[in-house]
């Protein structure tokens, strides 16, 4: 595989390769070098992180230009981790559900943990929480905890044709 400087594909797989390197040095036989190995990879990993830290303060005069940088799925991400990035936390995680379809409304944020509604439920609703779960880890790892709800904002009103659907189950049960 060769790198092609906007191959997030690429980036992806180094991602997936570095990780599984760094979770196979403690199955080394040899303790003391996995544990140096390790230490080596931290202090690179913190010395990037004081790197990108000052470019980013050299981008205080262009915000656009830092806010472009977040918005790239890998340079986004090295921000986080070095806790570099611009967005706050909850603006990470309403930018996440403003690109699910719905979109699913952020109730409650607290620390490391969410709460999200998604309106109905029924056959899809566990795939649409996986998705939910899986777009607020991507923009906003920070939050550990994501509890998705189904149903319909309080006060809101029932469509007056669910009063009348036909509520008969269907053969094989009420997914089809």
């Amino acid at each position: 595989m060769t790198w092609e400087p906007w191959d997030d594909a690429y980036a992806r797989g180094q991602v997936a390769l570095a990780e599984e390197r760094l979770s196979g040095l403690d199955t080394l036989p040899d303790g003391l070098a996995a544990q140096r190995a390790a230490e080596t990879v931290e202090t690179l990993v913190g010395l990037y992180g004081q790197c990108l830290g000052r470019v980013t303060a050299h981008l205080a005069d262009h915000p656009d230009l830092l806010e472009r940088l977040a918005a790239d799925e890998l340079v986004g991400h090295l921000l986080l981790v070095h806790d570099l990035h611009p967005d706050p936390v909850e603006t990470r995680v309403r930018q996440a559900l403003a690109a699910l379809p719905g979109p699913p409304e952020l109730v409650e944020l607290s620390g490391t943990a969410a709460r999200v509604r998604i309106r109905g439920g029924g056959c899809g609703s566990a795939r649409t929480e996986q998705a939910v779960r899986d777009a607020v880890a991507a923009r906003a790892p920070e939050i550990e905890d994501v509890r998705v709800e189904s149903g319909q904002a309080d006060g809101a009103l029932i469509p007056v044709d669910a009063l009348f659907r036909d509520r008969t189950p269907v053969a094989g049960g009420a997914c089809g």
